[in-house]
């Protein structure tokens, strides 16, 4: 496989990882924040920090999905050396012609 394919095949992976992520942080993150609200009836009543609570459960889920995302890419690239094995898919037109000279 070239280093155009193995891109292609890691970012397509990572981005079926990356979704399952934000899945699971999301029914992790929905489960903490019922809890918490299951726990404070005072937080149930009240119709404005409910909808907080929700934007609160978006915002943490979306985040730490990214967050994990971005550590796990990292940690991937280093542990199997990826820099070598894989290609940019988008590079500026200035670094495509500088890097077929050197090819």
């Amino acid at each position: 496989m070239s280093k155009k394919s193995n891109s292609l095949v890691f970012m397509l992976v990572m981005t079926l990882v990356n979704l399952l992520l934000l899945v699971v942080c999301f029914v992790v993150f929905g489960v903490i924040i019922t809890l918490i609200m299951s726990k404070i009836p005072a937080l149930q009543e009240a119709g404005g920090i409910s909808m907080l609570f929700v934007l609160l459960w978006f915002g943490l889920s979306i985040g730490g999905s990214f967050l994990i995302y971005n550590k796990l890419v990292k940690w991937l690239i280093a542990k199997y050396d990826l820099e070598n094995k894989l290609d940019p898919l988008f590079t500026p037109k200035k670094s495509r012609k500088k890097r077929e000279e050197e090819v």
